[in-house]
């Protein structure tokens, strides 16, 4: 919402997942053999929703949530849990969203909903996929235009052009995609000193806009015995605002203020290569992917009344990541299957960054940094299904990555880890089934992390820190994924995490200044390892028909946490920087398809999160958000328009800074409260979209 939204979609292990054939000259639809670890709705289910694409369709299947996985660097542990005829998309940069979103609904036979020894051995960890069952033979394309209207009575304009083939092994698709925002949000600021008095105000104007345009194809055939696909995509998008911060003193006399002009954009580009065959009874799954980006940033500032004229801040951020995984697996007998394999990945940032007051430079440590990491895992997997009823899998990971800064900082870190699995599942009553887990998880070091950039409107510096490790934690998982009688689903997760290295904020010293002269060294906050914490967190995806009300269905999606850390600067204990910890997501939607129509409404909120530094605590909080649609298909060639009313209650953006003298032992000194709310509220959206 205010700057780019994007669900990472993380590729394969290369082996595809058993399914129920569809014979070729099928006309009809019909339900597939359900198993306790396998869970269909054929595309007659969906049809009272009148849905245009396979997204449509995995949004209204009971009980699931789409996970486009962690953003972590690799394959292992990171990638989603979507199918497609079997197989992942081979592909880090497409949103899962945008994948379905490009899929005709007449080409989708069923949809699968795996669990248990259905997904045992998979790279993801993930504890329930989703397949797509598509159509052999097929040829369609799917259209979308819209616009949205917001700040400014400016028409934001959006769209979806795409084209999908299937003819028995070969298929291709290409599409392209526009998409804008124009979403001014404005707020203001009040000031308080140590006694809770407030001191001085401040206005902050803030329009802006976001754009960005994509465009993607695919091809996969027969080759060699096996199957070749491969996915490509360029993106582009640009982020603009025009910041205003105009600060008054408490008798609402002019103090000073700041003008700033903001600007970043990013192109990339994804190529990603797949092969799959088997040997014997061995599958054999390849994969090979690149990517690469290009990040900017430029800000210029303008101050009135103040120490300084003005300042800028150039930043250019250049990415790449290269990776090849090979995994073999195979059956032992009818009770057993196992898979090894590995992969290799070389991941690398540049970033080169320029700070300016008054035309005079002032560098800070991490600013211009290379970082490279070379990085190899090994994973080996057995799973045992002793009765038809039970599953048991095991797994064990090994890691090695060597990490290379170069620049401000020159050094050399070698990190490795291993991470074995457990997890055993009990299938009961049919389609219902239970599952116990223990498993190590090794965080994702972020290379954003590693470099340093200021936030002039915060008066801060977001620091690097090349000592930073990542986050380990040994976690056990009970969950079930439980269908009931009428069409009511229910998923759950309940975990404990015994965490090593909680990522934080710790205190980074910047001694640029004269040597062992303290009163020009600068501090600053950055990412850092605070020692042991634990979490304790349940997930739940709850939904069901609402008997009282014809074609509506109740979808109620969440998650409640509590965590705690020792904090390192007052030795209390207290919950980890930046982890809310609580979510949900209320979803109601009512189907009439007698007179083809639908309207719904959704209801999203996020508890607050609180970030520690040295000498500060900064608590955040949004909305609720609350979106109404109505949609229609009583149009000339099943069109669909639909038309959505945004952020129906003007939800707020919140802000608590509140600063201490020394470090946070100290006594209170000031505190800065923030508000944001967007210019027009609601603002609303209108698409057509259709098939050809």
């Amino acid at each position: 919402m205010l700057g780019r939204m994007m669900v990472s979609a993380l590729a394969l292990t290369g082996v595809a997942y058993a399914q129920t054939e569809t014979p070729p000259n099928e006309a009809a639809v019909t339900p597939a053999a359900a198993s306790g670890d396998r869970v269909s709705y054929d595309a007659a289910y969906f049809t009272q929703y009148n849905p245009s694409n396979a997204l449509d369709m995995v949004r209204q299947t009971p009980g699931f949530t789409l996970d486009g996985g962690d953003d972590r660097r690799g394959f292992s542990g990171a990638v989603g849990n979507l199918l497609i005829d079997g197989v992942r998309p081979s592909t880090k940069s497409q949103s899962l969203d945008g994948i379905l979103s490009r899929i005709p609904a007449n080409q989708v036979v069923r949809i699968e909903i795996l669990r248990g020894g259905e997904v045992s051995g998979d790279a993801s960890g993930q504890s329930t996929l989703l397949n797509i069952v598509r159509t052999p033979s097929a040829g369609s394309g799917l259209w979308e235009a819209g616009f949205e209207i917001t700040s400014r009575d400016v028409v934001a304009p959006r769209g979806e052009l795409s084209y999908s083939g299937r003819n028995g092994n070969f298929e291709w698709g290409v599409g392209g995609s526009i998409f804008s925002q124009y979403r001014d949000l404005p707020g203001w600021r009040v000031f308080f000193d140590e006694n809770g008095d407030p001191n001085g105000r401040a206005e902050t104007p803030s329009p802006r806009d976001f754009r960005e345009s994509t465009v993607n194809g695919n091809v996969a055939f027969p080759l060699a015995g096996g199957r070749f696909s491969a996915t490509s995509q360029v993106n582009w998008w640009r982020f603009h605002a025009d910041n205003g911060f105009y600060f008054f003193n408490q008798d609402g006399t002019d103090n000073f203020s700041l003008e700033s002009v903001f600007e970043e954009q990013r192109r990339g580009y994804e190529l990603g290569l797949n092969y799959d065959r088997d040997i014997g009874a061995w599958s054999l799954g390849l994969i090979a992917l690149a990517n690469r980006a290009v990040y900017t940033s430029e800000e210029d500032g303008v101050y009135t009344a103040f120490d300084v004229d003005g300042y800028f801040q150039d930043v250019r951020q250049e990415t790449g990541e290269t990776i090849f995984r090979a995994s073999l697996a195979r059956p032992l007998g009818t009770r057993h299957r196992i898979e090894f394999g590995g992969e290799g990945a070389i991941n690398t940032l540049n970033q080169a960054l320029i700070y300016a007051e008054d035309n005079v430079v002032f560098p800070f440590t991490n600013d211009n940094v290379s970082i490279e990491e070379e990085r190899a895992e090994f994973f080996l997997s057995e799973t045992w299904r002793p009765t038809d009823l039970w599953s048991l899998e095991t797994r064990v990971n090994w890691e090695t990555s060597t990490l290379t800064f170069t620049g401000d900082t020159n050094d050399t870190v070698e990190l490795s880890y291993w991470k074995p699995s457990v997890q055993l599942s009990r299938t009961f009553g049919g389609n219902n089934q239970l599952r116990a887990r223990v498993y190590r998880d090794v965080g994702q070091l972020d290379f954003g992390d590693f470099t340093s950039a200021a936030s002039v409107a915060d008066n801060l510096i977001a620091g690097g820190n090349p000592d930073l490790v990542p986050q380990t934690a040994w976690i056990a998982e009970l969950g079930g994924d439980l269908r009931f009688p009428g069409g009511a689903a229910l998923s759950f997760t309940l975990a404990q995490h015994e965490i090593s290295d909680v990522s934080d904020l710790v205190l980074i010293e910047d001694d640029n200044g004269t040597p062992l002269d303290l009163s020009d060294d600068l501090l600053y906050d950055a990412p850092g390892n605070i020692g042991d914490g634990e979490m304790t967190r349940l997930d739940v995806n709850f939904s069901t028909p609402v008997p009282f009300i014809e074609g509506g269905r109740l979808t109620i999606e969440g998650m409640l946490a509590n965590h705690e850390v020792t904090d390192p600067v007052t030795g209390e204990p207290r919950i980890i920087s930046y982890t809310p910890e609580s979510r949900y997501e209320i979803n109601f939607r009512q189907d009439l398809p007698d007179i083809k129509f639908a309207w719904g409404i959704s209801i999203f909120k996020e508890g607050e999160f609180r970030a520690y530094r040295y000498n500060e605590t900064d608590t955040n909080e949004e909305g609720p958000w609350v979106d109404l649609f109505v949609e229609t298909t009583a149009l000339p060639n099943d069109m669909k328009l639909r038309f959505w009313a945004a952020n129906l209650f003007d939800g707020d953006v919140n802000r608590d800074r509140r600063f201490f003298d020394g470090d946070r032992n100290g006594p209170l000194i000031a505190q800065d409260i923030r508000v944001r709310q967007f210019a027009q509220a609601p603002w609303f959206i209108v698409e057509l979209s259709g098939q050809f």
